[in-house]
């Protein structure tokens, strides 16, 4: 079996963290970010596959953390998915303007979300 690909959640919330960890540790390996410095620290420094990047976090914003992983050469093709409470088509088309590879809205499926992220990775 080959080496696990990374995943890197970036959420203030540790119940997202929790259950997302617990969902995806058998396939991935998973780092954690709670705010938008340390997702960008931790980007530049382990190169994840993938990032659940949620929208509203401190520090940060989930847009402002995309569009600078998108600008720096050695993050930029990071697969990533902008996960956020927030609905709406305006906030989505931004998301995805920023460089989100993705947009999904809370509450998710955690198999729809598995789904998503096996679809991005490929």
């Amino acid at each position: 079996m080959g080496k696990k690909r990374v995943l890197l959640i970036a959420d203030d919330d540790r119940e997202i963290h929790k259950i997302f960890s617990g969902y995806f540790s058998r396939d991935y390996d998973v780092l954690h970010a709670y705010d938008g410095a340390d997702t960008l620290m931790l980007a530049a420094e382990h190169l994840p596959d993938i990032i659940l990047l949620d929208l509203r976090m401190p520090i940060l914003d989930g847009r402002t953390v995309c569009r600078k992983i998108r600008d720096n050469p050695r993050t930029k093709d990071v697969r990533i998915v902008m996960i956020t409470g927030k609905g709406g088509e305006y906030d989505r088309l931004v998301g995805l303007e920023v460089g989100a590879d993705e947009y999904v809205e809370k509450p998710v499926s955690l198999e729809v979300l598995a789904r998503t992220l096996e679809r991005i990775l490929k």
